[in-house]
């Protein structure tokens, strides 16, 4: 789904970002630099050098209070945080034409560090997500024992699970387990 030109590409960056930590089962997915280089150059963010433990400290900071914006418990909050975020990270706001593109607005200079560069483009992601559509989109999963969060881009703003497949499936299981149990205690004591 499309929220505003900025934000189109970026909407989802928080919700990776925030899910390489299960908060419910205290997995950590982003052991080490390796991993968050992974995830930095995954989303188009450039490494001029190996990252340090400090960038590894910071972007896990950043991943807290990344998800306070996706529990915050209304826009105001949110936005406050987002804005916080944006001040932290030393957001640059400009616009430029590189490599043959259209004129487009960019929140980080390139010469930022790559962290920061990921943080003020996740934060513009959520902004522009909040600022058109409210805090409707931005979800905690429904699933037992889950808390990933995500961003919600269905048409029909309709999803519940961070994953149809694996959290959304669970959950119709539990619901079809319940359902035959209840029948089956109904027949058990209609048949008494």
């Amino acid at each position: 789904m499309k929220f505003t030109s900025y934000s189109e590409d970026t909407a989802t960056w928080a919700e990776d970002l925030v899910n390489t930590y299960n908060v419910v089962r205290a997995v950590e997915k982003m052991p080490d630099t390796t991993a968050l280089a992974d995830l930095l150059t995954a989303h188009g963010i450039r490494l001029k050098d190996a990252l340090t433990s400090k960038e590894l400290d910071t972007a896990r900071a950043l991943r807290t209070a990344l998800r306070e914006v996706f529990c915050a418990p209304a826009e105001e909050a949110a936005v406050a945080l987002l804005n916080r975020v944006l001040a932290d990270h030393h957001a640059v706001p400009h616009y430029t034409n590189h490599d043959g593109q259209p004129w487009h607005l960019h929140v980080a200079t390139p010469q930022a560090p790559p962290v920061d560069q990921y943080a003020v483009n996740a934060a513009m992601g959520l902004l522009g997500v909040i600022t058109t559509t409210g805090m409707s989109r931005l979800h905690v999963c429904d699933g037992n024992r889950c808390e990933e969060v995500f961003v919600d881009v269905s048409r029909n703003q309709s999803r519940r699970y961070c994953s149809p497949q694996i959290c959304g499936n669970r959950a119709s299981a539990a619901a079809h387990r319940a359902r035959h149990r209840a029948a089956s205690v109904d027949h058990h004591d209609s048949g008494s």
